[in-house]
């Protein structure tokens, strides 16, 4: 399968929303979905079409852990009608603001009906909002997910019902082959452990019987001596490939990874480009060396 398949043409043209939504502007015609993260962005629009317009909350380049929207940046959410949400610290600083301004907004947390993982930077597992909230980098996950997103939507917008559940079906096929593709790449490899410098990859490594062995700790940089354990255990499981992301401090995967004579491979998960990043982890780990 290429990346030319799955992508999905639209056609469909708007239709006004419901009375209980904001009145659009003169520059903006369609309902606008709020999603915390780009991958979400792609994924939305590939069920929506053109009967919605998707913005995403988190600007590019800044991880969603440590985002501090500034009062501008709340304020230019104010038009959304729905928001899918992840869990992410930040949301909650900010639903209240949005819901005072817009008290219509329809909010939904995708990480229900997943069986979430525990957050390996933090200890206190007692609570959802301390699981592991990287759950779009699972094919299998985004295709649960993406029957939640047309429901909700189908319910805010049902005069568009039957083109989200067609476009949500066309979508969870896709995801459905990225996962075969993935696991076909995989299947060989014998080597298991990702060293990385954020753990972000945690649902991947559940899909594919892979284990990632994170630099950071605790959501903090690594000081010397848990430097020294990364290092002795990447030895003891063989890595061969460190994994880099562009929101996260990678200096401690460089040192390890330079002691190790390993490449260090830039990844960003939280892309727009989602099977083209999905892929790209697959193949880099099939092969250190692989370029697109």
């Amino acid at each position: 399968m290429r990346l030319a398949f799955i992508i999905l043409i639209w056609g469909l043209v708007w239709i006004a929303p419901a009375c209980n939504r904001p009145s659009p502007s003169p520059t903006q015609t369609k309902p606008t979905i709020l999603v915390s993260i780009a991958p979400y962005q792609f994924l939305v629009q590939q069920i929506g079409g053109d009967a919605l317009s998707v913005q995403t909350v988190v600007p590019p380049g800044i991880s969603p852990h440590a985002y501090e929207p500034t009062a501008q940046q709340v304020r230019a959410l104010d038009r959304g009608a729905v928001w899918f949400r992840i869990g992410e610290l930040f949301e909650d600083k900010i639903l209240s603001i949005l819901k005072s301004r817009n008290p219509n907004l329809v909010t939904a947390d995708l990480r229900e009906g997943i069986d979430l993982l525990d957050d390996p930077t933090c200890h206190l597992h007692s609570s959802q909002d301390h699981r592991d909230r990287h759950i779009w980098l699972s094919p299998k996950l985004a295709a649960i997910q993406t029957g939640r997103m047309a429901e909700i939507l189908a319910q805010e917008f049902p005069e568009h019902r039957e083109t989200f559940f067609e476009n949500a079906k066309t979508l969870q096929e896709a995801l459905s082959q990225l996962d075969q593709e993935i696991a076909t790449l995989l299947h060989s490899v014998k080597d298991r452990v990702l060293l990385v410098s954020h753990p972000a990859f945690g649902y991947f490594c559940r899909d594919y019987q892979f284990e990632q062995l994170s630099v950071e700790f605790e959501g903090k940089d690594p000081r010397p001596r848990h430097l020294e354990e990364i290092l002795q255990k990447a030895i003891s499981h063989r890595a061969e490939i460190a994994i880099a992301l562009p929101q996260h401090n990678n200096k401690g995967a460089q040192i390890i990874a330079e002691k190790l004579h390993v490449p260090v491979r830039m990844i960003d998960p939280y892309s727009p480009q989602y099977f083209e990043t999905l892929l790209f982890l697959a193949h880099m780990i099939a092969d250190p060396q692989y370029q697109q």
